[in-house]
This record gives structure tokens, sequence and C-alpha cells, in this order.
């Protein structure tokens, strides 16, 4: 039996964070956060969604490891964690259209 090429105690972990981009709003999010950091009103504004819901789906990407978030004062701001999540995004665009 052939082993998988990605290791098997990571594959599990891979497929978690590939669900957390797969939602059309949140892929739509990593995709302006790729231009650089936002701050939450931005954010709700350029996706066209209420507060709760743009937080809900910024928390998912944040557990996920995708997007980090910083405090400054009453304002939140949130930004890709790893450039390269951008490149896959751009991967899944040429391979699958």
């Amino acid at each position: 039996m052939q082993k998988p090429i990605i290791p098997e105690r990571k594959i599990e972990h891979l497929s978690e964070v590939i669900k957390a981009m797969s939602h059309p709003l949140r892929y739509k999010i990593i995709c302006l956060l790729g231009r650089g950091e936002m701050s939450m009103q931005s954010l709700v504004k350029a996706i066209n969604t209420s507060h709760s819901n743009a937080s809900q789906h910024l928390a998912l990407l944040q557990d996920s490891g995708l997007v980090l978030m910083r405090r400054v004062a009453s304002r939140v701001y949130f930004r890709i964690r790893d450039q390269r999540t951008l490149g896959l995004l751009a991967m899944s665009h040429h391979v699958l259209t």
C-alpha cells in the first residue's frame, strides 16, 4: 500500500483549513485581505454583510490559522497570516476554472 503524498497526521488538519476557505464569503474575505490589512468596518462594507455575520466568518478563519487579528483601541484589524495562502487561492482559480 502506497503512502499518501501528505503525512496521514496532517491530512485532517489540512482538510479543515481548506474547508474554512471554501465558503464564498470567507474566500472573498481572504481575497480582500490579500490586498493588505483591513479593519472590521472596512471588511463589513466590502463584503456587504452584517457585522455579526462577518465576525462569525472571521472567527472561523482565525481558528483555522488563516487570518490574524490585532486591536488598536476600539478598532479591530485583520490580515492574512501567511501570504502563501493567496498563492493557493490563485492556483485553485487557474486549475479549476
